[in-house]
């Protein structure tokens, strides 16, 4: 196996600059996307990348209204813990905080609308929804992720960069990285679309995508940034909704 790299340095340092392009590009083909499938009315609820809030998938969240989906936030805040992590184990420790108040919004969804929900994640956000799909089959219909890092996190141009902000100390060999990628891939009843990116800035694809039942891997050029406001994203996950779910 190939050593676990994160994306090349022009990719991440052009991020900021192809999701602009990206924006612009969407607010151009805005009127075309209306073509795409409507949905069944289902609740959607979409999961903010590391640091995000759900401001930064409002317009996504808009285009499902649009297409007759509820379409919710997870209504937790920023995707961000209150304290330093300066180890992936103190991660772990937040992540798994974070899927208990999650369950509870999805008890709470379900029970008022009666329908299997919907969930769509953004890079982290996306490890949350690939988790939940193991274990709430009764409550999640299925899940979509955009440039979720699912293997190693070494993998991210963002490891070594949170790791001297958060002035972590643990060796990169001490952190048990397979745990972290052996649970995002469990197996799970609930079909999932992984969408990924070969030219993501800050998530590499070697670790972008699942090998289990019932995952689907789509490839689409954008930025990592931009993945929630990227036309060919937004056509890919009005397809996946729409289309009836049978075993992948």
């Amino acid at each position: 196996m190939d050593a676990i790299t994160p994306p090349p340095l022009h990719l991440s340092l052009s991020e900021t600059w192809r999701a602009g392009i990206e924006i612009t590009e969407l607010a151009c083909k805005i009127a075309t996307l209306q073509n795409t499938p409507k949905g069944d009315g289902h609740p959607v609820i979409t999961l903010p990348g590391y640091g995000g809030a759900d401001g930064c998938m409002a317009l996504l969240r808009y285009f499902l209204k649009s297409r007759g989906y509820q379409s919710y936030g997870w209504g937790l805040g920023r995707n961000m813990p209150p304290n330093r992590i300066t180890s992936l184990a103190e991660m772990n420790a937040f992540q798994a905080d974070l899927l208990l108040r999650l369950n509870r919004q999805i008890d709470t969804l379900f029970e008022s609308t009666q329908q299997k929900i919907s969930l769509i994640g953004w890079s982290l956000g996306g490890n949350y929804a690939n988790l939940l799909a193991q274990s709430r089959p009764d409550a999640i219909r299925q899940v979509i992720t955009l440039g979720t890092p699912y293997g190693d996190p070494r993998g991210t141009s963002a490891w070594k960069i949170l790791k001297c902000l958060n002035r972590g100390k643990q060796s990169d060999a001490s952190q048990n990285t397979e745990a972290w990628a052996h649970a995002n891939n469990g197996q799970r009843e609930v079909p999932t679309t992984v969408i990924y990116s070969p030219i993501d800035g800050i998530v590499s694809p070697q670790i972008a995508k699942l090998s289990t039942k019932n995952t689907e891997n789509i490839a689409i050029n954008s930025s990592h940034i931009g993945f929630t406001a990227n036309a060919k994203v937004y056509r890919i996950i009005a397809e996946v909704l729409a289309r009836p779910l049978h075993p992948m």
